[in-house]
């Protein structure tokens, strides 16, 4: 074989390398399964400790970014932790444009706390993509702990018209699936799954999260299956769109969805409704009292998440091993106002899940400002809602229920880690 025709050893096409991407996918795929049949105490402590495990011998990497935020004209700093690109995630929502990265190198895990400390003195925000145990154990709580997924839970309904009920929304959803004639059918069938999985699953992801896509293999898809059904949406006797659903215990997980070729038209006709009346019809006859379908992002305006909670379902913190961004905010300046304001974020509040939102206004916020942005924002299953102003609250405003009304004009809302941690009522 001339040079020319070889692969260099290392490189993508060479045996090397795709022995070695095989071998981790099997190793990620055994894990992910051993995991599933664990009680979910242990679960929820075994990748943390290998993830933190790895930390410790590998260190962290980190990151300075500079960039114009969104809707601000001046340049900022954010030093960012954690394994790219996933670790970036939220620094998309707070830059305009993409912005210049700096690698630092990677810092040992005994040294990230000081070293992220130092940072923050010239940097307008620290994010840290960390596992749970390292967060416990490295970081002080001088952090907002954002996690990096929330699953949305639906219990089964006896039947739709407690769904629908006052929900017009959810009813046009509905409408429109059926003047769309769309269809559901059922399979088990592994030639199906494959199907499903090169050219509705796969596409679907990587076109909805881009650099932030991570799919489940084959292998995992088909031990699923084994468990549970592949639902075909379908629409003139054509497959638009499918989900891969399973039961486990009382529970129903919608494992995987996508459609053809990633194109977002079949969502558009109303396919991710279709699915959902099926996944409840499903629930039903499997005896399942609950639905989780799935994971979404942590920001209350993410479109994703403000679809399921039209249905009713409920913000619920992951059952499995995930990730938290810790983010660290020295002064809440035009540049946070503007991140909070077009990104809400969910955040861990003493074990259970709260969010906080900027509010913006030319001055003091009246009460009927706080009622406003409390409908548009409050969702099922929050334990409360914090809702900052650079301008102050009218006296006498009453807080909505589960609600707080915080002016980050004081010097302790300024701070994220004293404010969240129980600085504020």
């Amino acid at each position: 074989m001339s040079p020319a025709g070889r692969h260099r050893e290392g490189s993508p096409q060479s045996p090397r390398h795709r022995w070695t991407v095989s071998a981790s996918q099997w190793i990620r795929d055994a894990t992910w399964q051993m995991l599933d049949v664990v009680p979910s105490r242990a679960r929820a402590w075994i990748t943390p400790a290998l993830s933190c495990s790895r930390d410790l011998a590998l260190g962290i990497p980190l990151s300075i970014l500079r960039g114009f935020a969104q809707g601000t004209d001046k340049f900022h700093t954010v030093v960012v932790a954690g394994s790219e690109p996933w670790a970036s995630y939220l620094t998309q929502l707070f830059f305009g444009t993409p912005p210049q990265r700096e690698y630092v190198g990677k810092i040992r895990l005994s040294a990230l706390p000081r070293t992220l400390k130092r940072l923050s003195d010239s940097a307008t925000l620290v994010i840290a993509r960390v596992d749970e145990l390292t967060a416990r154990v490295f970081l002080p709580r001088s952090y907002v702990v954002v996690p990096e997924w929330v699953d949305l839970l639906l219990t089964v309904p006896d039947d739709f018209k407690t769904l629908t009920r006052g929900n017009h929304s959810l009813k046009s959803d509905l409408k429109t699936a059926l003047r769309n004639r769309l269809t559901c059918q059922v399979s088990h069938s592994a030639g199906d799954l494959e199907t499903f999985y090169q050219v509705f699953y796969v596409p679907f992801v990587r076109e909805r999260h881009g650099a932030y896509a991570y799919t489940w293999s084959l292998r995992m898809l088909r031990y699923h299956l084994r468990r549970g059904v592949l639902v075909w949406v379908t629409q003139g006797g054509q497959r638009i769109a499918g989900a891969v659903l399973r039961a486990k215990g009382a529970m129903l997980q919608t494992v995987a969805m996508g459609t053809a070729n990633g194109d977002y038209q079949p969502i558009r006709l109303g396919a991710a409704t279709a699915i959902y009346c099926h996944a409840v019809e499903y629930a039903r006859a499997s005896g399942c009292t609950e639905i989780n379908f799935g994971g979404s992002r942590p920001v209350l305006t993410d479109g994703a998440l403000r679809f399921k909670t039209k249905w009713g379902m409920r913000l619920v913190q992951q059952a499995g091993p995930c990730y938290d961004f810790l983010i660290r905010w020295e002064h809440v300046d035009d540049s946070i106002r503007a991140f909070l304001s077009k990104t809400p974020l969910i955040f861990r509040d003493r074990e259970q899940l709260s969010a906080v939102a900027y509010v913006p206004g030319d001055g003091p916020l009246s009460q009927q400002q706080a009622a406003g942005a409390y409908r548009a924002l409050w969702t099922p299953g929050l334990h409360g809602l914090y809702l900052l102003s650079g301008t102050g609250w009218r006296p006498g405003s009453t807080a909505p229920p589960d609600t707080h009304l915080v002016d980050v004009r004081s010097a302790l809302s300024n701070d994220a880690g004293a404010f969240f941690t129980g600085g504020a009522g």
